[in-house]
C-alpha cells in the first residue's frame, strides 16, 4: 500500500471577479491524481457570479469548502495568508489561482518530490508552466531555472510562480503562521524563505497552464518583449523596485538573528542606504541577482540610478 498518499494537501484558492475562468480550474483541482486534497476558497468581494460558481461546487463535492466573512477585499497575498490561517493543519499547502488549469498530476509530483527529498525540514516545490491564451493555445514555456536556488538568487527575483507552488508543514509554520509575512507576494516570500531556513525544489515538469488573457498577450508574445516592457513601465519610470528594497527591509526585521553570516552580508549590501558608495555596492555585487545576462545588467542599472 502506498502510504504516502494518506498524506493531506490544503489547496488555498482565493477569487475575485473570476466566474468565467473559476469552473475550469476547480474541474482541474478535482481531476488531481492525489486523493487527499481540501480546496478553500475564500472570495474578495467579486461582483460577478463567482460566489455562486463556488457555492454550486461546494454542495457537488465535499472536499471545497467556501470561507465567508466580513473582511473584505484583502487582495493578493494577504487573501492567501487569511484562508491558510483559518483552515485545519495539513500536510501540504498548494497556492491556486482562479484563472489557471492544473494537469492532472501537479499535487502528486509535488508530494512526492518533497517526501523524496530527504532531510525533514521546511521545503518549497515549484515547476515549469504553460503560458495559454484563453483558447487553451500555447505561446511559449515558461523561462528555464537553476536547478539549485541560493538565498541571493531570491533577493530580487522570483523563480516560482504562485500557483506551481506546494509546500509542507514546516514551511507553513516557519514562513507565515508563526511570522508576520508582511504584503510582499506570497511565492516570492516562501521561496525566499526556503532558500536561507530549508529547501527548494525546482521540477522542471510542466504541470499546469497560466492563462494570459487577450488584454495582455501581443502579437510577439514572448518573455524578452515581457521583460523590457515590466522594466521601462514598472521599474525604471515606476517604483516597483524600490518596493522590493522596502519588502528586502521587512524580511531583514523578521529574519535577521537566525540568519547566517554570508546571508547577512547579502543582506546589508541592499538594504542599507548610504549613498552613492551604496548604490555603487549593489551594482557591483559579484554574484547574479536575476536568471539572465540582460535581467542581471538591467538590475544593476537601477541601483545606479537609485530605483532599487
Amino acid at each position: 500500500m502506498d502510504k504516502i498518499k494518506d498524506k493531506s494537501v490544503c489547496i488555498v484558492l482565493p477569487t475575485y471577479n473570476g466566474g468565467k475562468y473559476l469552473a475550469k480550474q476547480l474541474d482541474s483541482i478535482l481531476e488531481q491524481t492525489w486523493p487527499n486534497c481540501s480546496v478553500y476558497i475564500r472570495d474578495d468581494g467579486s461582483t460577478d457570479d463567482t460566489v455562486e460558481i463556488a457555492q454550486w461546487y461546494c454542495r457537488s463535492n465535499s472536499s471545497i469548502h467556501l470561507i465567508q466573512d466580513s473582511i473584505g477585499n484583502l487582495g493578493c497575498p494577504n487573501s492567501f495568508y487569511e484562508i491558510i490561517k483559518r483552515v485545519p493543519e495539513y500536510d501540504y499547502y498548494a497556492f491556486a489561482d482562479q484563472d489557471d488549469i492544473w494537469k492532472s498530476d501537479k499535487i502528486e509530483l509535488a508530494v512526492r518530490a518533497i517526501e523524496n527529498s530527504g532531510d525533514k525540514v521546511p521545503t518549497v516545490y515549484f515547476s515549469s508552466f504553460s503560458y495559454v491564451n484563453e483558447d487553451g493555445e500555447t505561446i511559449r514555456e515558461s523561462a528555464p531555472q537553476d536547478k539549485y536556488l541560493s538565498f541571493h538568487n531570491t533577493l530580487f527575483y522570483t523563480p516560482g510562480l504562485g500557483f506551481t507552488i506546494v509546500f509542507n508543514r514546516l514551511a507553513c509554520r516557519a514562513f507565515i503562521l508563526e511570522v508576520d509575512p508582511g504584503n510582499e507576494m506570497h511565492d516570492r516570500w516562501l521561496i525566499r524563505c526556503a532558500s536561507a531556513f530549508g529547501k527548494v525544489l525546482f521540477d522542471s515538469v510542466c504541470t499546469a497552464s497560466h492563462v494570459r488573457h487577450s488584454s495582455a498577450v501581443t502579437s510577439g508574445d514572448n518573455r524578452y518583449f515581457d521583460l523590457l516592457k515590466t522594466y521601462f513601465k514598472d521599474e525604471l519610470f515606476g517604483d516597483r523596485s524600490k518596493d522590493e528594497s522596502q519588502k528586502l527591509s521587512h524580511f531583514s526585521a523578521v529574519f535577521y538573528d537566525e540568519l547566517s553570516s554570508e546571508q547577512k552580508h547579502e543582506l546589508d549590501i541592499f538594504t542599507n542606504d548610504d549613498g552613492i558608495i551604496s548604490r555603487l555596492r549593489k551594482a557591483v555585487f559579484p554574484k547574479r541577482l536575476r536568471p539572465t545576462l540582460i535581467s542581471d545588467l538591467l538590475l544593476r542599472v537601477l541601483f545606479l540610478f537609485n530605483k532599487a
